[in-house]
């Protein structure tokens, strides 16, 4: 699981009025059925067809723990940090 856009997709469903979250795209959607099988949310389940998409229905309580624990992720970068 990548963190930084587990923690993205987290706080974005968070953050929507009743909870529910589309994301499509292949890499999303492989995001969001980890995050669901680690119990950091519910979903729908994938639809697959003309566009494949994932819906998170809400964050839970295990979700909302990673997100306090992690908190502010500070940005990811590309290039070891010089000495």
């Amino acid at each position: 699981m990548n963190l930084h856009l587990a923690h993205k997709l987290l706080r974005a469903a968070n953050n929507q009025p009743y909870g529910l979250l589309k994301v499509s795209g292949p890499q999303l959607v492989r995001e969001v059925e980890m995050m669901a099988a680690a119990g950091l949310i519910e979903t729908s389940g994938t639809v697959q067809g003309l566009e494949t998409f994932a819906v998170i229905k809400r964050v839970t309580a295990s979700g909302h723990s990673f997100l306090r624990a992690f908190g502010e992720l500070p940005p990811r970068t590309t290039q070891a940090p010089s000495a």
